[in-house]
């Protein structure tokens, strides 16, 4: 449900659901390519711009000066081995060796935060903020932003930059942990499968030009793709090795996200969790080739990666007309499908867990539109389900859920809906045959505009 940003992250939290993760991962023979030549190693010069020759192949990339040359090149090599162990388990050859930057414990923490600066705007989070509290999915006043700032902080511990195609590790003094490999593991495949199937330049057309919905579909291929290969590499670990990676990752401090509400904790592991189940299907059914299938011709809702059998038919979605409401002298600030995911993270703080699944299974299709106006913002959906009935559990869901989460006093009947305007907001929910619509707004006249011009 969050604006995405250029960079394929590990976060430290993601290796634990792979680390605790029960050894149930689909067994799968790899038809393996040639792996890089490991056999003899030339160290680089001892300069903050480096590359390290692998038999006949040089690992490219810059290291910052502060290090030590020493550990620069034990970590190159380090790294050299775990390339050939990610071709092993993803069974892709890379096409040229990746790029990789290594930073000291400042420059790394500097570089995760120049990313969110420019990926994350405060003011857009404020009224993101105010949109999310409005809906019943924080409270009011929450600072989305310094959250988000906050949890990056905490979390991430690697990542492939999609626009630079580099790899970026903070410095292991010691030499890698086994935690840390498996999260080079999972960063590598990411820069295999950008080099096979021009991952990156795919997610960045869909979240520039898709629904959110998509992008966040698209995302989890890629997330459980390299989780899967995680998991598959921590396998092959020693005994020893194996516990001191699931003790480790149980280790991290990971407060922050603990203290985030649980939906937005639901949201980032999105990705990690439900894609390696995705991830696990595909493969179930034809192995990893099902798996490259997957990045040439990948879900397009997020419907289908919870549901397996409806990406296996490429079920679509059904026609809804867009929403082209407008409010004068309001800016449109978001717009797009909250997807059945979606529904399920609007009502799983309000019903209980199983109730939103089942309320959020039946969608056929979404859109909806966020207006903003110096503190006020609105907000307008339109749904329609895979049935009639499936509109009736939407609509008693939402009802559930306005009651409970959102402040808008206690409802009357209104022109076949239900009106909850007698408090602080305006809200409006009706349903017509498959379809449902939802309004809300902290300006009263703003929505009672909205639901004109949808005729309710």
């Amino acid at each position: 449900m969050f604006r995405p940003v250029a960079v394929v992250l590990v976060f430290g939290f993601t290796l634990v659901v792979a680390a605790c993760t029960s050894s149930t991962e689909p067994t799968t023979t790899l038809d393996l390519p040639s792996p890089i030549d490991t056999t003899t190693t030339t160290a680089p010069p001892p300069d903050a711009t480096t590359s390290t020759t692998i038999g006949t192949v040089e690992i490219p990339g810059t290291a910052s000066e502060s290090l030590d040359p020493g550990v620069v090149d034990q970590m190159r090599e380090e790294l050299a081995a775990l390339m050939v162990q990610a071709e092993e388990v993803r069974g892709l050859p890379f096409l040229s060796v990746p790029t990789v930057v290594i930073l000291d414990e400042a420059e790394f923490t500097e570089r995760v935060g120049a990313i969110f600066a420019e990926e994350l705007d405060e003011a857009d989070m404020a009224i993101d903020s105010r949109y999310y509290s409005l809906i019943g999915m924080l409270p009011e006043g929450t600072d989305l932003y310094s959250l988000f700032v906050e949890l990056f902080k905490e979390g991430v511990v690697g990542f492939y930059d999609l626009d630079e195609t580099e790899m970026v590790v903070p410095a292991a003094q010691d030499g890698f942990t086994p935690l840390q490999r498996m999260a080079v593991v999972h960063e590598l495949v990411h820069a295999l499968t950008d080099q096979h199937f021009e991952f990156g330049d795919s997610l960045t057309t869909v979240d520039d030009e898709g629904n959110g919905d998509d992008s966040s579909a698209m995302r989890a291929v890629g997330e459980g793709d390299a989780q899967r290969a995680s998991f598959v590499y921590l396998e092959s670990l020693s005994p020893a090795d194996a516990v001191a990676a699931v003790t480790e990752a149980l280790l991290i401090d990971s407060t922050v996200f603990n203290a985030a509400p649980a939906w937005i904790q639901s949201d980032l592991l999105f990705p990690y969790e439900q894609g390696l189940t995705f991830t696990s299907a595909v493969i179930g059914d034809g192995g990893l080739a099902a798996v490259d299938a997957a990045y040439v011709d990948p879900p397009s809702t997020t419907e289908q990666i919870l549901n397996y059998d409806k990406y296996v038919v490429r079920e679509g979605t059904r026609n809804l007309a867009p929403i082209t409401a407008e409010l004068v002298g309001w800016e449109i600030h978001d717009e797009g499908s909250f997807g059945e995911w979606g529904l399920r993270l609007v009502l799983g703080e309000s019903i209980p867990r199983g109730d939103a699944t089942q309320a959020a299974a039946g969608w056929g299709n979404d859109d909806y539109r966020v207006f903003s106006r110096g503190d006020d913002v609105a907000f307008v959906m339109s749904y329609i389900g895979d049935a009639e009935r499936d509109a009736e559990e939407l609509a008693d869901a939402l009802i559930a859920h306005i009651g409970t989460s959102m402040a808008g006093g206690p409802a009357v009947e209104s022109g076949g809906g239900l009106l909850y305007d007698q408090a602080d907001i305006y809200v409006f929910l009706d349903r017509v045959d498959d379809q449902v619509f939802w309004i809300a707004s902290t300006n009263k006249a703003a929505g009672a505009d909205l639901r004109s011009q949808l005729g309710l």
